[in-house]
């Protein structure tokens, strides 16, 4: 029965987990900030705190317990937190848009090390030969899952008086995500390796040259990103003329898209290596934003277009990159591989998004979001060509 009646449920854990963590730091969660009347380098910090919250990824070698139970514990102490955030609204204006920061960044910041730590026991429960594809399907189809997700808080949002939708989707999220928490307590977890004490274990890793260098791409990959990442939603709404629903909509064409092309990078991956997916995935990721630009209200079809790109994009990259990192790492010290990955992640995105920030507040373009959106383009095809190299 096992591994598979477990690996099952991780699929309909997932389902339900992905409607918070979409809600909480994606699309919605910008539609709210934007109702509640968020500066642009408001935005820029609302997207920077899931990197942010990276930086707490080394506690996850220091917690002691089962994998299991600790990601269980963190996730449901993670998910009542972020209450206080959905119901900023009700707050004198002052206080609305810092509420909302504050508790959506202690929201996240308590399940920072649950990424390591489930990362490290779904290695040890999905056969090393079926990584790619498994999670090829399970992320495309929580990706459907959680636009389709969007599509309807988009509905929700755009018909119910502000800021009342985004607040009756974002209960509803962290309803959604108390409930995967019981699915998570209802899987096996295998015994874990015994491992070295954090800090050498750490050491080891760190000494991995070639891990390293992989390390900095990651970095800078996430940096890359970033520096455009927080203004996409708010670039489809104010320059590109889309309603919240038609930005559900969007996310509903990419995630479906998605479906289909997740699976067929999960099979190239596992006959051809991560590396082979990460490369091409890069360049269709770094080229994307021209799409972007490209798009107006009066002449909105590139942004549609890039939907697709989207889809073809991030529904390998994602996945390659964090199974490259397992790839690399020794069993006994996977642990600390994926932290360091995950800190490399966490930093690079939380320094794009404060560059994000920067550029933005200088002002320059038809739109604040026009540059860091340019220059995200030309920093994620620097990255991308540099994972073109042998």
């Amino acid at each position: 029965m096992e591994p598979e009646r477990s690996l099952r449920l991780s699929i309909w854990e997932g389902v339900l987990a992905i409607l918070f963590l979409n809600w909480s730091t994606g699309v919605m969660v910008t539609g709210y900030a934007l109702a509640l009347g968020a500066s642009p380098k408001a935005l820029a910090l609302l997207g920077a705190l899931p990197f942010l919250a990276q930086l707490l990824t080394p506690l996850a070698l220091f917690l002691r317990g089962n994998r299991k139970a600790l990601a269980g514990r963190l996730n449901l102490l993670s998910r009542v937190l972020f209450l206080p955030a959905a119901l900023a609204g009700f707050l004198p204006e002052g206080w609305r848009v810092p509420t909302l920061l504050f508790f959506a960044g202690l929201s996240q910041l308590l399940a920072a090390p649950v990424g390591v730590l489930w990362l490290s026991w779904m290695a040890d429960l999905v056969p090393e030969e079926r990584r790619g594809r498994y999670f090829g399907f399970r992320n495309a189809l929580l990706g459907l899952v959680g636009t389709l997700g969007n599509l309807g808080g988009g509905l929700v949002a755009d018909r119910l008086p502000l800021p009342l939708g985004y607040q009756a989707i974002l209960l509803l999220g962290v309803g959604a995500g108390l409930l995967s928490v019981l699915l998570l307590r209802l899987q096996s977890e295998p015994s874990e390796s015994p491992s070295p004490p954090a800090k050498k274990a750490l050491t080891i890793a760190w000494q991995d040259l070639a891990y390293r260098r992989y390390l900095g791409l990651v970095f800078l990959w996430y940096g890359a990103v970033m520096v455009g990442g927080p203004y996409v939603i708010p670039y489809f709404v104010r320059v590109g003329g889309l309603s919240m629903t038609e930005v559900g909509l969007w996310t509903v064409i990419s995630a479906t898209s998605g479906l289909l092309f997740g699976p067929i990078w999960g099979r190239l991956a596992d006959r051809r290596g991560h590396g082979v997916v990460l490369r091409w995935t890069s360049l269709v990721a770094a080229l994307m934003p021209g799409l972007w630009l490209m798009g107006s209200r009066e002449f909105p079809w590139p942004i549609w277009l890039s939907a697709l790109a989207d889809a073809l994009a991030w529904s390998g990259l994602g996945t390659a990159l964090a199974n490259a990192a397992l790839a690399h790492a020794p069993k006994e010290v996977r642990n600390s591989y994926l932290v360091l990955f995950w800190l490399a992640l966490g930093l690079g995105g939380l320094l794009g998004s404060l560059l994000a920030g920067s550029v933005a507040s200088l002002g320059w373009g038809p739109s604040p979001y026009h540059l860091p959106i340019l220059l995200s383009l030309g920093l994620r095809l620097g990255v991308a060509l540099r994972l073109r190299r042998p």
